[in-house]
């Protein structure tokens, strides 16, 4: 990035965003690939909510009220995209290749610039998908129910942004083990897996077993997505106990990032990189 992105002696709020301004240029510039991740990203929920609407039709019951479930399957898109990440892989890379000690010489924090790509895409990509889930809501409208009480929206707000801040956190902490280890795709890779299980993204983590739903109640990967949305949908528990956990899963990884970054750092520049 050339000075005149981030000018000497920038303050932190016009450094954020001069690169938020790159990135957002950057996004728009590949409009077609964005369009396409994003009829990516609503087409299983799509699929689900029809075959879940279509067995319901012929008589399946669902443990919750089939409103709820299909509002779920509505939302589920746009809450997925605020709360995603995807810089485990490019920041693994940074490392690796020695593209890191850039950013570790310039004016700035060394991560602001995988905050500001996270927030400049998510600012593109939810607004494409934002008119797709607003056409889904409206051929199941008579089956949306949104909460009409405000508290409740600012409740599930409040949720929504511990939410994007702890996966994205856990992302970083994933791209930050390039500092020890040659490939951190199979760390990746289960992550991955791991959140498509335990976040409520493919099947609703409501529609699970009283014992299964209990055990892995306050696990992390719950408050990445499922959170949020039990309390848009009225599902699930949104308890004291709850709200201690997610702020505990973010402080706590919060905390962990600053410890492994800091000794990754160092060992980075033994190495010379």
């Amino acid at each position: 990035m050339s000075p005149a992105i981030i000018p000497p002696g920038g303050t932190l709020l016009t450094t954020g965003l001069a690169l938020f301004g790159r990135d957002l240029t950057v996004t728009l510039t590949n409009r077609a690939w964005v369009l396409l991740l994003q009829l990516g990203a609503i087409t299983p929920p799509v699929v689900s909510l029809l075959v879940w609407t279509g067995a319901i039709a012929r008589g399946a019951t669902p443990p919750i009220p089939a409103d709820r479930l299909v509002t779920w399957f509505v939302l589920v898109a746009v809450v997925s995209m605020v709360t995603s990440s995807w810089t485990a892989s490019f920041l693994a890379e940074d490392i690796r290749t020695g593209g890191l000690s850039i950013w570790l010489v310039r004016p700035c924090p060394a991560l602001a610039h995988l905050v500001s790509n996270n927030l400049a895409e998510k600012t593109v990509k939810i607004a494409v998908l934002l008119p797709m889930v607003a056409a889904l809501g409206a051929l199941f409208r008579d089956q949306v129910q949104l909460p009409l009480d405000p508290s409740v929206w600012l409740a599930a707000l409040a949720a929504l942004g511990c939410a994007a801040v702890l996966a994205f956190v856990l992302d970083v902490l994933i791209g930050c083990l390039a500092f020890w280890f040659e490939d951190v795709d199979g760390v990746q890779g289960i992550m991955n897996l791991a959140q498509r299980l335990l976040s409520g993204a493919v099947v609703p983590l409501m529609l699970l077993p009283a014992q299964v739903r209990e055990a892995i109640r306050f696990q992390p990967i719950r408050f990445t997505l499922a959170f949020p949305l039990e309390i848009l949908t009225g599902t699930g528990t949104a308890d004291v106990e709850d709200w201690l956990a997610m702020l505990g899963w973010t402080g706590a990884s919060l905390a962990l990032l600053t410890l492994v970054w800091t000794h990754g750092v160092r060992r980075y520049e033994a190495a010379g990189a």
